[in-house]
C-alpha cells in the first residue's frame, strides 16, 4: 500500500477513533444539559456519603433534634425520613442516558422526550422549546434546562462541555475552601 494512502487511513483511524471518545464523553452529560456526570457528587455518591454520616450523628446524638425544635428550622422527623431514604441509596443517580437520572424524578420528561426521539439534546427537536418544558411540575429545573439548550446550541457541545467541567471545579474548589 502506498504510504500516503496508508498514512490517510491512519488518520481516519485516529480521527474517527477521537470522535467515538468524544461521544463517549457527551454520554454523561444529562439530556437536560445542565450536569455533566463524572463531577456530580450524586453521581459520585458522595451526597449519600454525607447522607450516611449525617444520619448517623443524628441517631447517636439527640442535640440535632434539640436545634431543630427550638429554632423551628424543620419538621424533625420529616428531615431524618428524607435523609434515612438519602442514606439508603445506593447509587441514587446513574445518569441520565445509562438506566436514569436522580431516582427522585424517575420519569424525568426532559430525559424520556430526548431517549424517545433519539435525540442526544433537547435543542435538537424541531419542537424545541416544547410545551413539556414550560409547565409544571418544576418549572424551574426546566427553564434551567431550556437554558442549556439554548447554550449548547449558541456554543456547541465542546464548549458547553467545557464550561460544564469549569462549574463544577469552580464549585469543589468554593466548597473546599468553606472546610
Amino acid at each position: 500500500m502506498p504510504e500516503k494512502q496508508q498514512r490517510t487511513q491512519t488518520e481516519d483511524e485516529l480521527n474517527r477513533r477521537v470522535k467515538d471518545e468524544l461521544k463517549t464523553e457527551y454520554k454523561y452529560i444529562s439530556c437536560c444539559g445542565k450536569y455533566y456526570c463524572p463531577l456530580c457528587a450524586y453521581f459520585k455518591g458522595y451526597m449519600v456519603e454525607a447522607a450516611k454520616n449525617l444520619l448517623g450523628y443524628a441517631e447517636r446524638y439527640g442535640s440535632l433534634r434539640l436545634i431543630a425544635d427550638r429554632s423551628s428550622a424543620c419538621n424533625f422527623d420529616e428531615f431524618m425520613k428524607g435523609l434515612r431514604w438519602l442514606a439508603s441509596q445506593t447509587k441514587p443517580c446513574k445518569g441520565c442516558r445509562f438506566g436514569g437520572g436522580w431516582s427522585w424524578w424517575p420519569d424525568c420528561p426532559t430525559r424520556d422526550c430526548v431517549l424517545q426521539k433519539r435525540i442526544d439534546f433537547c435543542y435538537q427537536c424541531a419542537d424545541f422549546p416544547c410545551q413539556k418544558l414550560q409547565e409544571e411540575p418544576f418549572l424551574d429545573r426546566k427553564k434551567e434546562a431550556v437554558e442549556a439548550s439554548y447554550q449548547i446550541r449558541k456554543i456547541g457541545i465542546e464548549k458547553h462541555l467545557e464550561e460544564l467541567k469549569q462549574k463544577y471545579r469552580r464549585a469543589a474548589a468554593a466548597q473546599a475552601l468553606k472546610t
